[in-house]
């Protein structure tokens, strides 16, 4: 299974007692699954179960349904209005207006101010077959979506495999020069140590101490294998697939910190030219992981 890319799209196209329906979905990246619906009003009461569904299954994702019905018109033309609603709110207003001493007129605009006054589907419309087929054609959408997430996934992953392998190539050129590194180090710090206590006795065992401490310092090996660790684990997640944006954010996070950290202890302009060209790759590589679920 391939790492699954935020960014898909799909489409359902049908017809249900004559009426067309075509509904699409369209994702693309987000830090959590966000989910904004354009659909018909007489179908309102089924957004949260539209909703369900698309939670079901994607993980993340800025996600954007929209459901269109004949040519657009239908479900979004009030095809009666709600008598009842209408004769309460007109006996209510008169009671207030005799009780309270109110003085006006009750004019259209009032009524129809009234939620759900008006009336976007008939007591003759199947509302249950709909229900059912706008359910059903939304998972086929879907699998439209999933498919394309997949296919991008796969891009993705291919993309960061090279990436992830140029980082390996600058580390090894890392390892190359640390060695050299190191040697020149002892030659300078020897010439400086030997023009500062020239007229002084030395005393070797401090000598000795602050040399390993300087050393210390200056050792880049730890960051080096924590950094191969890190892209050890990158590779491994992006075989495991599935949703890992948020996994490897966290890898990437740690590949960074080692770059910095080489950067500064390696006092070497060669090296510190190499760290550099790491975090480069390492911000591409965050760039791309930002598609992932």
């Amino acid at each position: 299974m391939s790492i699954i890319s935020m960014t898909g799209f799909g489409k359902s196209e049908s017809t249900l007692n004559g009426t067309t329906c075509v509904i699409e979905v369209r994702s693309v990246n987000s830090r959590f699954l966000e989910i904004s619906s354009k659909i018909p009003k007489n179908f309102a009461y089924l957004e949260n179960d539209l909703k369900a569904i698309i939670k079901d299954k994607l993980a993340r994702g800025s996600v954007n349904l929209s459901i269109t019905l004949g040519e657009g018109a239908v479900g979004n033309i009030p095809v009666c209005y709600n008598d009842a609603a209408v004769a309460k709110f007109v006996e209510i207003t008169k009671a207030m207006q005799a009780k309270y001493g109110i003085a006006g007129d009750i004019k259209l605009e009032h009524i129809l101010a009234i939620p759900e006054v008006l009336q976007f589907t008939d007591a003759g419309a199947d509302n249950e077959a709909w229900a059912a087929h706008l359910k059903n054609e939304l998972s086929k959408a879907l699998d439209g979506v999933i498919a394309m997430r997949e296919k991008e996934g796969a891009n993705l992953a291919a993309d960061l495999t090279k990436r992830v392998a140029h980082l390996e190539d600058v580390l090894a050129k890392i390892e190359v020069l640390d060695p050299q590194r190191i040697e020149t180090w002892k030659v300078k710090f020897k010439e400086r140590v030997d023009a500062l206590m020239k007229d002084s006795e030395i005393d070797d065992v401090r000598l000795l101490q602050e040399a390993c401490i300087m050393a210390d310092k200056l050792d880049i090996h730890e960051e080096i294998t924590r950094f191969h660790s890190h892209n050890k684990l990158f590779l491994d997640a992006l075989k495991k697939g599935g949703a890992q944006g948020k996994n490897l954010g966290f890898i990437l996070q740690e590949m960074g910190r080692e770059a910095n950290t080489l950067g500064t202890k390696c006092q070497s302009a060669e090296i510190a030219a190499l760290a550099i060209e790491l975090k480069n790759e390492i911000e591409c590589i965050r760039e791309q992981s930002l598609n992932i679920a």
